[in-house]
């Protein structure tokens, strides 16, 4: 009777001698693999907070707007949507190209002057708005068509501007 709880406290001191061993002494020090992952956490962390563009304006444009602009060039050279199914895909690009102005509107070019910038900033509110007026138009067929126009116009002079006239869009 007596061995078994000597076992139990030789087992004890053994446990605790290993876990010892095994954990840091001082609960706030942490192992080299902890102190990097929390790195890399607070870089994840900071990085997702900045909001920076993944990529460059060029493929912006064309992997995001390209594609609206097309769809919508398409149906502005026909007639009206027959269906409400025609209008959705009208307001779905109206609303894409409206709201990427909007986020390209805080991504000034590098280098750009106070002036630049403040044109910059004044072309997308351009086409924004001209956005804005093609999706709140949807259904009205003529109003929409204009709207586009508006639209098309702020982007060929944001082109003109900024990318020395290259990438003019058609109506």
């Amino acid at each position: 009777m007596k061995s078994i709880p000597t076992f139990s406290a030789l087992s004890c001191l053994i446990i605790g001698a290993a876990l010892a061993f095994v954990s840091p002494q001082d609960p706030q020090e942490k192992s080299e693999s902890e102190k990097a992952e929390m790195k890399m956490a607070k870089a994840d962390a900071d990085e997702e907070a900045t909001f920076e563009p993944i990529d460059n304006m060029h493929h912006f444009m064309e992997y995001i707007s390209q594609p609206s602009y097309r769809a919508l060039k398409k149906s502005f050279a026909g007639e009206a949507p027959a269906d409400r199914k025609g209008w959705k895909q009208i307001k779905s690009h109206a609303l894409i190209l409206a709201e990427t102005s909007a986020l390209v509107a805080d991504r000034v070019p590098k280098g750009s002057t106070e002036d630049q910038e403040k044109e910059w900033r004044e072309i997308s509110l351009a086409v924004y708005q001209a956005g804005k007026k093609l999706y709140k138009s949807v259904g009205d067929f003529e109003a929409a068509k204009k709207n586009y126009g508006v639209m098309i116009e702020s982007c060929n002079k944001c082109h003109k501007v900024f990318d020395n006239g290259k990438h003019q869009l058609k109506k």
